[in-house]
């Protein structure tokens, strides 16, 4: 498995650019994060660290804000191709595999705007060779969002047939929803770009919560994927004593 540790939310008790170094001392060497406007991308170079995956983003604070929240849903294409015309010097001087798009808020799911903004992408995209990650977030834990639920998102990303625009699976909002599917992964392995991993309830490190990731891991391990597998956590511990799930999984 190819793993990445999400420094915005792991070793938090480090200063942002020291988390670099725990990483690596925890035997994994690739990182993801959020929004690349608020950090030093130069810092991250010269870390020598792989990155995975991080937000679509904007210098524009407003926007940058927004897209953080979700705009797809609202159908704001412009806006949306002009954050993408922005990120993606980034995600090429990081050598990055993903960027990750959130849908939106406090609307019901518009799929007519969602593959509005995501067709207007799909040119670029794949000219570029960059990699949209599409999430559904729960609604529990933040209120209102638009699209929950795994299968719906999918068949938009059927509808858009492209390689370059796939989905975010994030285990613990699917499971907080109780929408955790093997076998929806299984068949649609090839429209899933990236995984994130926290235990529910509780957004812990697997082992607090419901979720039995040594059997979710081990099947996919078997699938065809070669993504990343994101540890986004909150650990109730040294976040380097949290990784013992991992070995139960090789």
């Amino acid at each position: 498995m190819k793993l990445s540790v999400c420094i915005d939310m792991m070793f938090s008790y480090c200063d942002f650019y020291d988390r670099f170094g725990e990483v690596k001392k925890s035997g994994i060497d690739t990182i993801e994060f959020w929004k690349w406007s608020d950090k030093d991308i130069e810092k991250i170079i010269n870390s020598e660290m792989k990155v995975s995956v991080f937000n679509i983003d904007s210098s524009d604070e407003k926007l940058s804000y927004d897209l953080s929240r979700g705009i797809l849903n609202d159908g704001r294409e412009e806006e949306f191709l002009r954050a993408l015309s922005e990120s993606i010097p980034v995600y090429k001087k990081l050598g990055a595999k993903a960027m990750i798009v959130l849908i939106g808020e406090h609307k019901e799911y518009s799929e007519e705007n969602v593959l509005k903004c995501l067709n207007a992408a799909k040119p670029i995209v794949e000219e570029n060779n960059v990699t949209l990650v599409i999430e559904p977030l729960n609604n529990i834990d933040r209120v209102g969002y638009s699209m929950p639920y795994a299968t719906p998102l999918l068949e938009t990303l059927k509808k858009i047939n492209s390689p370059n625009i796939k989905m975010l699976y994030d285990m613990y909002h699917q499971n907080m929803m109780d929408d955790f599917d093997m076998e929806e992964i299984r068949e649609n392995i090839s429209l899933i770009g990236h995984f994130h991993v926290a235990d529910a309830p509780g957004r812990h490190e697997p082992g607090t919560g419901k979720v039995d990731y040594v059997e979710i891991l081990k099947g996919i391990s078997k699938l065809p994927y070669n993504g990343y597998i994101g540890l986004e956590y909150i650990a109730t511990k040294n976040d380097g004593e949290t990784l013992d799930f991992l070995r139960e999984v090789e």
